[in-house]
């Protein structure tokens, strides 16, 4: 079986590091981009030490045209780019979003909670693969 070719936007906050590190020991998965904005060009091993040495790539912008060269692409962004990000993809991408852009199935629970609009209203139905939702037990 071949390697999922994986895209990482938001690559250098908390969340994507950690990602970062659980993928690279993953042995059907390729890291093709780390994502970022205001550090395009350093290495991944600026933010956390612990990946000196490996071999991952240097941080870049997104760029819609990487999305025909990965199937999934993880989020780890502030609360509403993720939605941009989501209107670029193409049919074999499959999109995990680890903030709360896609949390809620409502666009007017969005703006509820998070004060803004959602500019991806199309894609909240679709299938996303989505951080867990904690529910209580009736």
């Amino acid at each position: 079986m071949r390697k999922l070719n994986i895209l990482i936007s938001g690559s250098t906050g908390y969340i994507g590091v950690q990602l970062v590190k659980l993928l690279l020991n993953h042995k059907k998965v390729k890291i093709k981009y780390l994502c970022g904005s205001s550090s395009v060009g350093k290495k991944i091993s600026y933010y956390d030490k612990s990946l000196l040495g490996k071999k991952l790539p240097i941080i870049v912008k997104f760029k819609k045209e990487y999305l025909k060269k990965v199937d999934v692409i993880f989020t780890a962004l502030p609360n509403g780019e993720a939605q941009q990000i989501s209107k670029y993809l193409l049919k074999n991408n499959v999109l995990i979003d680890l903030a709360a852009d896609f949390r809620l199935n409502k666009a007017s629970e969005y703006l509820k909670w998070y004060k803004q609009k959602h500019k991806s209203v199309n894609n909240i139905k679709k299938v996303f693969i989505q951080s867990p939702k904690f529910q209580e037990k009736k």
